[in-house]
């Protein structure tokens, strides 16, 4: 497939994960429509990984569209984790978990972190 077809797939599929954050992660449908979504963008990028410098030169604007979205798409997933972790914060105040974008915890967490 060429680059800017795969480029046009990635913005779709960023849009509905977009789409989806936005209106809420409401029940377990929606996070198995994300995970499909992740599943699928990591197809893209492998298939466009592939793909010679040279074949991107004709669609930048589209990869400047993608990159945005990407980024939007980002800020949303790290607000979602606020806002659990915040959640969790309140329901267990004892705990140390981090899972947004604090420095506090990052890298090894668990609900578990403590010898039980």
């Amino acid at each position: 497939m060429e680059a800017k077809k795969l480029l046009e797939s990635l913005k779709a599929l960023l849009e509905s994960q977009k789409r989806l954050l936005l209106t809420g992660i409401k029940d377990k449908e929606t996070i198995e429509k994300l995970k499909d979504l992740d599943e699928r963008k990591l197809e893209v990028l492998t298939e466009l990984s592939k793909k010679e410098k040279e074949e991107f030169s004709s669609c930048v604007e589209l990869v400047k569209v993608v990159e945005k979205l990407n980024k939007e798409v980002e800020i949303l997933l790290m607000n979602n984790l606020d806002f659990i972790e915040g959640i969790l914060k309140e329901l267990c105040p004892e705990s140390d978990i981090t899972y947004g974008s604090s420095e506090k915890g990052k890298g090894g967490f668990s609900l578990f972190n403590k010898k039980i």
